[in-house]
C-alpha cells in the first residue's frame, strides 16, 4: 500500500494539471469579456459620444447586476454542481459580451453591461468555492495565483488594440465592434469544453484511482461536497459577523484599485503618452498596457508564494496595498513616460500580490456548506461594491480635472484604507456558530493568520 502523503500529493498534482488549466480559461474568458471595455474606450467614447464619467459609470454599473445575483449564483452552483452551472455561465456571458458590439449610446452600454454583470455572477464565488472542493489550504494561494494569472491582460489587451485597428472598417464595422464579437465567440467554445471536462468533486472523478479519490476527501471540508439548503436566517447570520463583513470592507477598498485600472489602463497609458507629447497607435498602448503586467505577474507569484509558505495571510495583504499605494503616488509625480510605467507596474503588482489571498482571509474563521457558500459569495458581492463605485469616480474626476491624477490618488487613498482595514478586521473576535448551524469539524478553509 502506498504511503498516505504520497498518495495525496499525487493526486494534487493530477488535479492541479487537468484543473488548473480549465479554471484559467475560465477565468481568462470572463475578464476579457469583463475589461476589454476599456480598450475599446480608446475609439468607442468618441464615435457614441460618450464622456469619461458617462464611461465610468457604465463599466461599473457592471456590478449592478453582479451584486444582485451574487448570492443566488452561489446557491445555483451547489444545487447544479460546478460543472453544469459555469460552463453555463460562461457561454452565457459570451452571447452577451457578443452583444456588446451592438450598442449604441450609453444607455444601451449600460444595460448590457447590467446584463453581463448579471450572468458573470457566478465567476469569481463559484470559482473560490470550487478551489475549496479541490485543494487544501495550504495550496490555495498559490493555486488561486495559477488560475487568476492576468492573460486577459497581457495577451488580451494588445489582442483587443490590434482587432480594433486592423479590422476597423471591414464590412463598414467599426474596429472595436468587431473586437467584441470576435472575443466573446470564443468564449461561449470555452463553456462548451468546461461542461465537458469540469469534475465536480474528487468523488466523481474518474481520472482519479480510489486511493486518490481518498486522499483528496481526506483534505477537503468533508461537507463541501454536499448540496445545503440555505435560508434566509443562514444569511443574515453572515451578514451580523462583525469580522466578515469588516474584512468583506477591505477587499472591496482592494477592489477599487483593481476596478479602475482594469477599466481605464489603456486611457491612463495614452493620457500619460499625451501629456508627455508622444505619440503611440492603438497597438503600441494596447502592447504597453499590457506590458505593465508582466512583472506584475512575477511579483504576484513570488508574494503568494511566501504568504502559503508562511501560513500567513494578513500582513501580505496589508503590504500588497501598500506597495499598490506608493506606485500610484509615483505614476501621478513622474516626469516621463517611463517611469510613470514603473509606476503603474508597482500598482498592478501590488494590487495582484494581495487580491490573490485577499478573499481567504473574511472567511478563514466560517465553518460547514452554507457558511462557506453564503460567506464567499457575500465576500465578493460587497467587495464589488468597490468595483461599481471605483470607474464611475475615476472618470467623474478625469471629466472635472482634464487628466488622471486626481482617479489616481483617490486609488491610492482606498488602497492604504484596504491595508488598515484589513489589520484591524483580522482583530475582531468571531462569535461562535449560530445554535441552528453546527460547525463542520475541520472546516473548509482553515487558515492560520498571524496577527
Amino acid at each position: 500500500m502506498k504511503d498516505t502523503s504520497l498518495v495525496e500529493r499525487q493526486a494534487l498534482r493530477k488535479a492541479a494539471r487537468r484543473l488548473a488549466p480549465l479554471v484559467l480559461l475560465l477565468y481568462t474568458a470572463g475578464y476579457l469579456d469583463r475589461v476589454n471595455l476599456g480598450t475599446a474606450a480608446l475609439t468607442m467614447n468618441s464615435d457614441l459620444g460618450i464622456s469619461a464619467a458617462a464611461f465610468g459609470f457604465a463599466t461599473g454599473i457592471f456590478s449592478a447586476g453582479y451584486i444582485a445575483l451574487q448570492i443566488p449564483s452561489n446557491l445555483a452552483l451547489n444545487k447544479l454542481g460546478p460543472r453544469r452551472w459555469l460552463g453555463l455561465l460562461t457561454i452565457s456571458w459570451g452571447v452577451v459580451a457578443m452583444l456588446t458590439s451592438l450598442v449604441q449610446g450609453e444607455k444601451s452600454l449600460v444595460a448590457v453591461r447590467i446584463a453581463l454583470g448579471a450572468v458573470e455572477a457566478g465567476l469569481l464565488p463559484g470559482m473560490f468555492m470550487y478551489l475549496t472542493i479541490w485543494f487544501p489550504p495550504r495550496m490555495r494561494g498559490r493555486i488561486t495565483a495559477v488560475v487568476c494569472l492576468p492573460f486577459y491582460a497581457i495577451l488580451g489587451t494588445p489582442l483587443s488594440a490590434s482587432i480594433m485597428q486592423y479590422a476597423d472598417g471591414l464590412a463598414g464595422v467599426a474596429g472595436w465592434r468587431w473586437m467584441f464579437l470576435l472575443e466573446g465567440a470564443p468564449t461561449i467554445v470555452i463553456g462548451l469544453v468546461l461542461l465537458r471536462l469540469l469534475t465536480d468533486s474528487p468523488a466523481s472523478a474518474t481520472w482519479l484511482s480510489d486511493e486518490e479519490k481518498a486522499a483528496l476527501l481526506r483534505t477537503a471540508d468533508p461537507a463541501t461536497g454536499d448540496k445545503p439548503r440555505v435560508g434566509l436566517r443562514d444569511i443574515l447570520d453572515r451578514l451580523r459577523d462583525l469580522r466578515l463583513v469588516t474584512l468583506s470592507l477591505a477587499v472591496a477598498l482592494l477592489w477599487v484599485g483593481f476596478a479602475a485600472i482594469t477599466s481605464f489602463l489603456p486611457l491612463i497609458v495614452a493620457g500619460f503618452a499625451e501629456h508627455t507629447h508622444m505619440k503611440l497607435s492603438l497597438v503600441q498602448t494596447g502592447l504597453l498596457s499590457g506590458l505593465v503586467y508582466v512583472p506584475a505577474t512575477f511579483v504576484a507569484l513570488a508574494w503568494v508564494s511566501s504568504s502559503d509558505r508562511r501560513d500567513e495571510r494578513v500582513k501580505h495583504v496589508a503590504c500588497g496595498a501598500l506597495l499598490a499605494a506608493a506606485g500610484t503616488v509615483l505614476a501621478v509625480n513622474a516626469s516621463n513616460l517611463w517611469v510613470t510605467l514603473l509606476g503603474t507596474v508597482l500598482l498592478t503588482s501590488g494590487i495582484y500580490a494581495a487580491l490573490f489571498i485577499v478573499w481567504q482571509i473574511p472567511v478563514a474563521h466560517l465553518r460547514g456548506p452554507v457558511a462557506m457558500s453564503v460567506g464567499i459569495a457575500m465576500t465578493t458581492m460587497l467587495g464589488n461594491i468597490g468595483s461599481f463605485m471605483a470607474p464611475y469616480v475615476v472618470g467623474w474626476l478625469r471629466d472635472s480635472t482634464g487628466n488622471f491624477d486626481s482617479g489616481l490618488y483617490f486609488i491610492a487613498v482606498s488602497l492604504v484604507a484596504c491595508a488598515v482595514v484589513t489589520v484591524a478586521g483580522n482583530r475582531i473576535r468571531t462569535s461562535p456558530p449560530h445554535p441552528h448551524t453546527p460547525a463542520t469539524p475541520g472546516g473548509a478553509i482553515e487558515e492560520t493568520l498571524t496577527h
